[in-house]
């Protein structure tokens, strides 16, 4: 069989299009994991920063701050916090964790949604009682955690797995 012209250059045409798709896909993966890698050395960095500073904090300071004796009377009343207290709570976490906020926001941008959550499972708050203070369902709780873990990490996790990151940092 003998090919035309034609036949050749469509030959050519297609062989150049499947060889360009490739070394783009290949290039797309190389910078997800380029991306995932710098996201894990963050977090390991983290992860050690934390364990040194844990030494220094006082965590007590949250625990006696006056959001958080706040937050427990909302979760007696059953009620959801205030743009003031978010604010406030994340001072306090702040200037407990050294820059938790700029950690996680160096890791993902996060909705306040996101954010809120991971700041309650800072101070230890159970699941349940964060659905309370930021008027969401248990389920948009979990959702929220587990989503998070998958974004950060690039694989899937449990709700778990995130709460023991975000204490861990």
């Amino acid at each position: 069989m003998i090919l035309t012209d034609r036949e050749i250059f469509l030959l050519v045409i297609c062989a150049v299009i499947y060889i360009t798709l490739f070394v783009v896909t290949i290039q797309y993966h190389r910078r997800k994991i380029q991306l995932l890698q710098s996201r894990l050395d963050n977090i390991h960095a983290m992860q050690k920063i934390a364990v040194i500073e844990k030494k220094e904090h006082n965590v007590n300071t949250i625990f006696s701050s006056s959001v958080y004796l706040r937050i427990k009377q909302y979760l007696n009343e059953g009620k959801s916090m205030r743009d003031s207290d978010w604010h406030e709570l994340a001072e306090v976490v702040d200037n407990t964790y050294s820059g938790f906020s700029e950690k996680l926001y160096s890791l993902y941008n996060m909705s306040d949604q996101d954010y809120n959550v991971s700041m309650l499972i800072k101070v230890r708050i159970a699941p349940k009682d964060i659905a309370t203070l930021t008027a969401h369902s248990k389920e948009s709780v979990a959702s929220t955690r587990s989503r998070l873990y998958q974004k950060v990490f690039g694989k899937k996790g449990s709700t778990k797995d995130w709460d023991d990151f975000i204490l861990s940092i």
